[in-house]
């Protein structure tokens, strides 16, 4: 993007860029449905195409930290959505399992890549906090239209139909990349950062660092885990799939309205105070599905997680941003994110009994209040 363009285009590009990389995860329950009913897959074949989707993204975006500050941004986004485009559509055509799941891993690839470009061009704006926001609750709007055509997709053509959903992601992003910046993300600096960071170092010492890393990783386990395992969690309260659906289609609304509070709270707060209600409204949600059952409750603390969730992922981001002028920090909190959204439902899964999955939650209280811990060395360390 040139320095005359309106920063709202480059704004809305990163947005673009970034999406097209999670819009796998918007669709997951889709894939793996279609692979089973229309490829022929078994439950466990579904899954794990899904599974080391995801943790190719998670690695690629974690070996961002090494390049993005060196790459030209316009040039490697058109490169990585064409590829994106080009491995989709072989997908069709992929001649068996094996040869599906290789394909799958290289668009796990790219779109870790994708991601560390668009979250990368976020932390170098003039407001951070702002935008990441806006990324979220503009994210889950689009994954919540979508999901209601998908099924028009999935009649019309089976699978091929979902890769071409996915390939009609990159082909909008690829448009809106001519608003991307041309330099380097280095190169950006316009954000109005309180604290930066040497050439190629961090604002903070070693250790309060590595705290933020893991905080970052924690945070994303107990969230994941939660999530994956809360249409079980109505279950076990005795309410009907009817209900549950009702209730996570509200979440899903509650969460847009998480993200565009980070967005027009902007740093009107801080970053402490909005993070700290989000692990309040995290936990504040697990104590309402531990203590009290029914349906209202149920949705209820449904709604509070993902709007805790989306209006503190922000700023979790947005402290890597403030604390890294090279962008390098916020590229592997993104790989932080996505591997403990991995994870979670392994750890979760691992520990639910046959009678009950209230251990889900002790998991999801645990990785919160951990959260919390690990972050005050950081601020300490921020304040000084």
């Amino acid at each position: 993007m040139s320095a005359s363009e309106p920063e709202w285009k480059g704004i809305l590009a990163s947005i673009l860029l970034a999406k097209t990389a999670v819009a796998t995860f918007s669709i997951a329950p889709f894939l793996v449905g279609g692979y089973i009913d229309h490829l022929g897959f078994s439950a466990a074949e579904a899954g794990r195409l899904l599974s080391v989707e995801i943790f190719a993204l998670a690695i690629s975006n974690a070996l961002a930290f090494f390049w993005i500050h060196r790459v030209s941004c316009r040039k490697w986004a058109q490169r990585l959505l064409v590829l994106v485009v080009a491995c989709n559509l072989l997908c069709i055509y992929a001649p068996a399992y094996d040869s599906l799941l290789l394909l799958r891993i290289v668009v796990g690839a790219l779109e870790g890549a994708l991601l560390a470009l668009g979250f990368g061009l976020l932390g170098k704006t003039r407001r951070p906090n702002r935008n990441f926001g806006l990324y979220f609750a503009v994210s889950l709007t689009i994954g919540a239209i979508n999901v209601r055509i998908l099924p028009l997709f999935l009649e019309a053509a089976g699978v091929t139909g979902l890769f071409v959903n996915l390939c009609l992601y990159a082909v909008i992003a690829l448009a809106g990349s001519v608003w991307v910046q041309k330099h380097r993300v280095a190169g950006a600096g316009t954000q109005d950062a309180a604290v930066k960071s040497s050439p190629g170092g961090f604002a903070i010492a070693a250790v309060p660092l590595a705290f933020l890393i893991v905080a970052n990783y924690v945070y994303f386990v107990g969230q994941g885990g939660v999530w994956s395992f809360l249409e079980r969690l109505g279950l076990q309260q005795g309410i009907d799939l009817a209900g549950i659906a009702s209730a996570l289609s509200l979440s899903l609304i509650a969460g847009v309205a998480g993200g565009a509070t980070a967005g027009w709270l902007d740093l009107r707060l801080g970053r402490v105070w909005p993070l700290l209600a989000a692990m309040i409204f995290a936990l504040t949600s697990i104590g309402l599905l531990f203590n009290v059952p029914g349906a209202l409750s149920y949705t209820v603390a449904a709604c509070l997680f993902n709007y805790g969730n989306n209006l503190g992922h922000p700023y979790v981001l947005g402290f890597a941003a403030e604390l890294d002028d090279s962008s390098r920090l916020t590229v592997l909190s993104g790989a932080l994110h996505t591997a403990g959204q991995a994870t979670g439902p392994l750890i979760a899964g691992l520990i639910v009994t046959a009678e009950s999955y209230t251990n889900v939650l002790w998991l999801g209280t645990a990785a919160f209040v951990a959260t919390m811990l690990l972050f005050l060395p950081v601020v300490a360390a921020m304040r000084k």
